[in-house]
C-alpha cells in the first residue's frame, strides 16, 4: 500500500519544491474587471537569449552611393508591410523609399509649405498601405507609390502618430507649459487621448495621458521659465492590437486600454529598482547647468528644478509583431555614452529579460526577425540599419 500513497505525494512533494525555488514568473488577478499581470522575474534570467548581430543586413549609407544614401538629421526609419525600409531625413526634409536590399526607389518632399513638403518633418508610420509623415502642425498621407493623397492639420505640440488599425490613428501630444496657462511650481498637466481618422476627422475622446513633471518659475508675479524636473517622468504610448499602451514612467508598468478608452488590462513589474545615487543626480545636474551661461534666460528655471525621487522607469515604448512589449531602460544625460537596453515583456505579460543594443545605435522599429534603427559611426555619419533579431 505504499507505493500508491507515494505517487500521491511525489505531485505535492514537486510543487512545495518549485515554490522554494523562487518565485512564480506571472501572478494574474482581477480588479472590477480589469486583469492585472505582475512579473515577478525574468525568464531568462541574467543573460539575454535574444542575440542582435551587429554586422547590419542592409546599411543604406553603404548600399548606394551620391545624396540619396547621404543622412543628417534623421528623424525616423520604418519598414512597410512589403519589406521596403522608409526614412524620414530631417536635413532634406525628404521622406525616401529603399528596397529591402537598400536599393534607392523613390521620394517626395523637400522644405516648403505645399503639399507633400515639409517645415519640421517629425515622425513616419505606417497605417496599412498608406504613409503617413507627421510635420509641425500638419500630416501628409501618401499612397504605396508615394503619391501624394491629402493633407491635414493637427495638433503643433504632436511628436508622434500610432496607427491602431481600421483607419483609425492616435496621435501623441506632448504641449508644453506656458505663461498663459497661470501655473506655478511642481506640476504635471496631463495630455489629451483622442483618435482621428486618415483624414484628420475627431472619431473620440479616449481619455487622457499623465503629463510630464515640470517646474513652472514664477518671481515677483511673473513667468520666468519652466524646465523638466531631473530625472523627472513622462508619458509615453503606443499601439498593440487595436489597443492603446499608455506609461507614465513612474513605474515599471503599462495600462492597457481598448479604443473606447476602458482600461481592460495592467502590466507591471512590482518593485523594480529605480533608485538614484547623490553622486548620479550632482552630476545629472552639473551636466544641464553646464549647458548655460550664468546669464541665459532658461538657466533659473532648470536651477530651480527638483530631483524626481526616482529615475524613470522607461523612456520609451515599442510594440512588434508578436505582441510583445519593449521598454526602453532610462538612460541619464550623463549616461548616454551607454548602449540602450530594451526590457522585454511577452505578449501575455511574461517578463522575458532585456536585449541590448549595439553602442552608438538608435532603435526606431521592431519586428519580429530585425530591429530597425540608426548608427553614428565615429565620425557623427549617420547610417540606417536594418539588424539581425534572433529569437532563440
Amino acid at each position: 500500500m505504499a507505493r500508491p500513497l507515494l505517487l500521491v505525494l511525489l505531485p505535492f512533494l514537486a510543487s512545495c519544491q518549485g515554490s522554494e525555488a523562487g518565485p512564480p514568473l506571472v501572478v494574474r488577478s482581477d480588479s472590477a474587471g480589469v486583469e492585472i499581470v505582475e512579473a515577478m522575474r525574468p525568464l531568462w534570467g541574467d543573460s539575454s537569449l535574444w542575440r542582435l548581430d551587429p554586422d547590419p543586413l542592409v546599411d543604406l549609407t553603404l548600399s548606394g552611393e551620391g545624396p540619396r544614401h547621404e543622412f543628417h538629421g534623421l528623424r525616423d526609419m520604418k519598414q512597410r508591410p512589403d519589406g521596403s525600409l522608409v526614412i524620414a531625413d530631417g536635413s532634406s526634409q525628404e521622406v525616401r523609399v529603399f528596397s529591402a536590399a537598400g536599393e534607392f526607389l523613390g521620394s517626395f518632399g523637400g522644405s516648403g509649405d505645399g503639399p507633400g513638403e515639409f517645415r519640421s518633418l517629425r515622425r513616419i508610420e505606417n497605417a496599412g498601405d498608406t504613409l503617413l509623415a507627421l510635420d509641425r502642425g500638419r500630416v501628409t498621407v501618401a499612397a504605396h507609390d508615394l503619391t501624394v493623397v491629402g493633407t491635414f492639420n493637427i495638433d503643433p505640440w504632436t511628436i508622434d502618430l500610432h496607427d491602431l488599425g481600421g483607419g483609425r490613428i492616435l496621435p501623441e501630444v506632448s504641449r508644453p507649459v506656458l505663461p498663459m496657462d497661470g501655473l506655478a511650481g511642481p506640476v504635471r498637466p496631463s495630455q489629451p487621448l483622442v483618435l482621428l481618422d486618415l483624414e484628420g476627422t475627431r472619431i473620440d475622446s479616449v481619455g487622457e495621458l499623465r503629463g510630464a513633471e515640470v517646474h513652472v518659475l514664477v518671481r515677483d508675479g511673473s513667468y520666468v521659465g519652466a524646465a523638466p524636473h531631473f530625472f523627472g517622468k513622462e508619458p509615453h504610448v503606443a499601439a498593440r492590437s487595436g489597443h492603446i499602451l499608455r506609461g507614465s514612467s513612474d513605474a515599471m508598468q503599462v495600462e492597457e486600454l481598448d479604443l473606447s478608452g476602458n482600461l481592460v488590462r495592467i502590466l507591471r513589474i512590482p518593485d523594480y529598482p529605480l533608485d538614484l545615487s547623490d553622486a548620479l543626480i550632482a552630476a545629472e545636474r552639473d551636466f544641464l547647468l553646464d549647458g548655460f551661461t550664468p546669464g541665459h534666460p532658461l538657466r533659473a528655471p532648470f536651477e530651480a528644478a527638483p530631483v524626481s525621487d526616482t529615475r524613470p522607469a522607461f523612456t520609451d515604448i515599442l510594440v512588434d509583431p508578436s505582441g510583445a512589449v519593449w521598454l526602453e531602460l532610462h538612460r541619464g544625460r550623463t549616461e548616454q555614452d551607454q548602449p540602450e537596453k530594451w526590457l522585454v515583456l511577452d505578449a501575455d505579460g511574461t517578463w522575458l529579460g532585456t536585449v541590448e543594443m549595439p553602442d552608438r545605435f538608435r532603435v526606431a522599429q521592431i519586428t519580429i526577425d530585425a530591429v530597425l534603427g540608426v548608427r553614428e559611426d565615429a565620425l557623427d555619419i549617420q547610417h540606417p540599419q536594418l539588424l539581425r533579431l534572433t529569437r532563440n
